[in-house]
């Protein structure tokens, strides 16, 4: 048996050498890999950048079959499918960027054995297409990427992770391996429980990144301490905002400070976003100032610090973004930046992104009453709904109209049909004649142009409704690239001659039952992933305002072990100055004394004193930590334990006399 396995792992790290030029396998992929050879379910938690992918690629190579990854977004699995391609390696993706016949194409010749590896999303599974031909497609390995999705508790919680188990047996139950770079042990749990893997090894390994300094700076300054980390750190860096216009902000600041640097959000269209992203990669732009929809899927190994200029929404994914610092194994810098406003920041985004049961019913009203859908009616195709006037209409941000969207879908009052990044929406608002009449007046003869050729493309439904037209059909037809053709769009729309919603801006809708009267809503959902949001912003105040070791804190909330202190990390290394205390902090320090006394964790505490704001009573319990009144018990808890000294101090302490 000892052979076997030893003669296997040699087989496994020549594949490794020859297809990846790796001489060896990282912490716990080896493991991942000998599980699935021996046929068992698997949960693999891996650090970003600690070569996930690799644990289910492997594997494909030295095993008959189809190797099956279940994958959530679209550019991840296209970048990892011309990875293996580049690799001489059989693979292929099935996602919405495809036409129906390309799709039926990939799923006949995974069915003849032509992929050693195919990625689809997960809602994919519940097609006709898949059903169809599932016992047919050889699956040796169902590998589930991104498994956090499965649990409501993982940061990018997606409904459809939680019927892979049902695909499983379609299927004809074939081992399943399932991968996540950030899983607290809950999160682990949910995943197991949510896919259904039967006794599973799990594999947790390599939270810990020596490499990276991990440091919190509360500053009223935070453009000031940006420019001192990127002057004082050379590479390459990202920096995290919270929203898109913050990502702008942040990097024109930058370049008017003359670092090269480009803004990247979900905002951007599709070619924008590529052009940025390798102008970075290739090293064009020094800095890359985004939202979280920058960096899932990118591999660059010399990234040399992260900085999030905005409290993240959650431990999680503040690890998974600054862990694409220093994957080099060379050291990088993770920093925070804090103000005391930035928790209120993050709990409007909370109220934005989890709409009430009342505002969810408005959106579903709205969306019906734009598309004109009588109540009884039931639509005989997909609705447009125009994300913007629906906006206006109900008052609501597009975070919320969005997820009030999403909450209907995954309760079955309509299905949103796959969005196409080809494929934008076009309404006139002007007749033909009128159109033609306008061209004719124009003496720039390229626009006049444009416009004939775009009511030759269009079909003539446009003038009376929302019409999807595929922009490449429109490049072939007028010549242009999609950045003028958008641009020519964009000017005509501006005058009022038609309505243009670029790819991604529009929803469309396919109704399951005719309008509702009042549409029943889950409020106990709504209600309850409110909770979790607020929950896990609340892990991510208690690191920002935690006085013990960063590199500790993070490792104990994701359930290893770790040293009291790591010796790099700001808090470690005395990076803060001290408060100065004053004999008007005196009845302060003696309340957090006595609350630790009395058993209470610090968010039990209370203080109605002038002076004791979050970021004055981080100070204060800094200098009692550091002075020796105070021991941390438990970071994650946020407790603590009394020393004499701050025995001896409350049992002297008597109030000053009130100056009058």
């Amino acid at each position: 048996m000892r052979e076997e396995i030893e003669h296997r792992r040699a087989e496994a790290e020549a594949l490794l050498r020859r297809h990846w030029g790796y001489a060896g396998f990282r912490p716990g992929q080896w493991e991942a890999v000998a599980a699935v050879l021996a046929g068992e379910d698997a949960l693999t938690v891996l650090p970003t950048g600690g070569g996930k992918s690799l644990c289910y690629q492997l594997p494909a190579l030295m095993q008959e079959g189809l190797t099956l990854v279940i994958s959530p977004l679209i550019a991840l699995m296209q970048d990892q499918v011309a990875g293996l391609q580049a690799r001489g390696i059989p693979a292929a993706f099935i996602n919405s960027t495809l036409r129906p016949a390309e799709v039926e194409q990939r799923w006949t010749d995974a069915e003849f054995g032509r992929y050693r590896l195919l990625y689809v999303a997960p809602e994919r599974l519940q097609t006709e297409w898949f059903q169809a031909r599932a016992a047919r497609l050889g699956v040796t390995l169902l590998a589930v990427d991104e498994a956090h999705c499965v649990s409501e508790w993982g940061h990018h919680f997606r409904p459809a992770y939680r019927r892979i188990a049902e695909a499983r047996q379609a299927l004809g139950d074939p081992p399943m391996l399932a991968v996540t770079a950030t899983a607290t042990p809950q999160v682990r749990q949910d995943i197991v429980e949510g896919l259904g893997l039967r006794s599973p090894r799990v594999l947790v390994r390599g939270f810990d990144r020596p490499n990276v300094v991990w440091s919190i700076f509360r500053t009223d300054n935070k453009h000031a301490k940006l420019l001192d980390v990127v002057r004082g750190v050379p590479g390459s860096g990202i920096v995290y905002a919270a929203t898109r216009q913050g990502a702008e902000t942040w990097a024109d600041r930058l370049a008017q400070a003359g670092v090269t640097a480009a803004a990247y959000h979900g905002g951007l269209p599709a070619p924008d976003r590529k052009a940025i992203q390798e102008a970075w990669l290739s090293g064009a732009y020094r800095v890359v100032a985004a939202t979280n929809a920058f960096g899932m899927g990118i591999d660059k190994p010399d990234v040399r610090f992260v900085v999030h200029v905005d409290l993240p929404a959650s431990l999680e994914a503040y690890y998974q973004e600054a862990g694409r610092a220093g994957r080099d194994g060379e050291r990088a810098y993770a920093v925070l930046l804090v103000q005391e406003q930035d928790v209120h920041t993050q709990e409007v985004l909370i109220e934005e992104s989890h709409p009430s049961a009342a505002d969810v019913r408005r959106v579903y009203d709205t969306v019906c009453s734009l598309a004109q859908i009588a109540i009884g009616s039931l639509p005989d195709g997909p609705v447009q709904a125009d994300l913007d006037l629906v906006c206006q209409v109900t008052g609501f941000g597009p975070s919320k109209v969005r997820m009030a969207i999403e909450l209907l879908a995954r309760q079955g009052v309509w299905q949103r049909v796959p969005a196409r990044r080809h494929h934008g929406h076009i309404r006139f608002l002007q007749s033909a004649d009128a159109l033609r009449r306008y061209r004719a007046s124009l003496e720039n003869r390229a626009l006049a142009d444009f416009i004939d050729r775009l009511l030759r493309t269009v079909h003539a439904d446009a003038f009376a409704q929302w019409w999807e037209i595929d922009l490449r059909l429109l490049e072939r037809r007028t010549g242009l690239p999609r950045d003028r053709l958008q641009r020519g769009l964009a000017y005509l729309q501006e005058r009022h001659l038609l309505q243009w919603r670029p790819p991604g801006q529009a929803e469309q809708l396919l109704f399951a039952a005719p309008r509702a009267q009042r549409v029943p809503v889950d409020d106990l959902a709504v209600r309850r992933a409110r909770r979790q949001a607020e929950a896990r912003l609340q892990d991510m105040v208690r690191y920002a305002r935690s006085v013990t070791c960063r590199r500790q804190f993070l490792l104990a909330y994701f359930g290893e072990a770790a040293p009291a202190r790591c010796g790099a990390c700001d808090l470690c290394l005395g990076r803060h100055r001290p408060v100065v205390i004053t004999t008007a902090d005196e009845p302060v320090l003696r309340q957090v004394l006595q609350h630790v006394a009395d058993g209470l964790s610090r968010e039990a505490w209370s203080f109605p004193e002038a002076g004791s704001a979050a970021g004055r009573l981080d100070g204060l319990v800094d200098w009692l930590v550091q002075e020796g009144y105070l021991i941390p018990r438990s970071p994650l808890a946020g407790t603590f334990d009394l020393t004499d000294k701050a025995r001896g101090f409350l049992a002297r302490w008597t109030p000053r006399p009130e100056q009058g």
